[in-house]
């Protein structure tokens, strides 16, 4: 990586957006300031952060808008990629950073969005333990016609910092609850030093553990069925209602864009 770090305002941001990752433990929150600082660590207009999400009856992974910053359609949040489908899927399946200067004479010219300024665009997968988990978008740089090399290598490094920020996160909510450590102390494999691994890596696995848990210790206290529908009826709600007040900030925050003329 070939990035000059002699400029003392990039290097300041670079080192707040660190400092940041370090601190915040919600990753709702915490990825939409990233989006927010790495559009001005980049000088870029755009910048939109997706994440892999395996889906629960197909047991395919696609991509969804997390988090953006600057314009980008409401209706974008709403969408999911297939892996190898569009430019975030493309960069999804090969797990390497894309450049295009000028996506009118690239493969992707059908897939260009209308209104951004600039025809140039980069992305890079976002990796945690060499497997892919997510892509930063950027485009439209501030002050100048078009994006530059340079912009990638720094957008590589930013993508680094964001899959530290999701591990951390993770992490975090992990050691912070005793439910999850008494569930884990039930299986010899996730034992200690072993679990924070295990959370990295199988994150899926690690869902299935506590949800069986859950299920047996709610039977060996004698709650029988309609206790335990009650009981999930009652996460659902509280993730239904989760999902409202992040649709109601993401359209909030279109509608200061759309008041600001941008």
């Amino acid at each position: 990586m070939k990035i000059e770090m002699n400029n003392k305002g990039l290097t300041d941001k670079l080192i707040d957006l660190s400092a940041f990752i370090e601190k915040q433990a919600d990753l709702d929150y915490g990825l939409h300031e990233i989006a927010s600082m790495a559009a001005k660590i980049l000088n870029m207009e755009n910048c939109s952060i997706m994440l892999l999400n395996e889906e629960e009856k197909t047991h395919e992974f696609t991509l969804r808008v997390f988090a953006h910053s600057g314009s980008l359609p409401q209706s974008a949040y709403l969408e999911t990629k297939k892996v190898n489908e569009g430019i975030s899927g493309y960069v999804a399946a090969h797990g390497e950073a894309l450049f295009v200067e000028d996506i009118d004479r690239s493969q992707f010219s059908s897939l260009k969005r209308e209104g951004y300024k600039s025809k140039g665009f980069i992305a890079a997968p976002i990796l945690m333990n060499e497997k892919v988990i997510g892509v930063i978008n950027v485009n439209t740089p501030r002050n100048r016609r078009n994006i530059r090399k340079e912009d990638l290598e720094l957008l590589n490094l930013i993508a680094l910092l964001i899959s530290k920020s999701v591990q951390l996160t993770k992490l975090q909510s992990l050691l912070n609850s005793r439910y999850v450590q008494f569930a884990l102390a039930q299986h010899k494999d996730l034992h200690s030093g072993n679990i924070a691994l295990s959370m990295s890596q199988h994150p899926d696995k690690m869902a299935k553990v506590l949800a069986r848990t859950f299920y047996s210790e709610m039977s060996r206290a004698g709650f029988g069925t309609d206790h335990m529908i009650s009981t999930a009826t009652e996460i659902l709600s509280l993730l239904i209602g989760k999902l409202k007040r992040h649709n109601l900030r993401h359209s909030r925050s279109a509608n200061r864009k759309t008041g600001d003329g941008q």
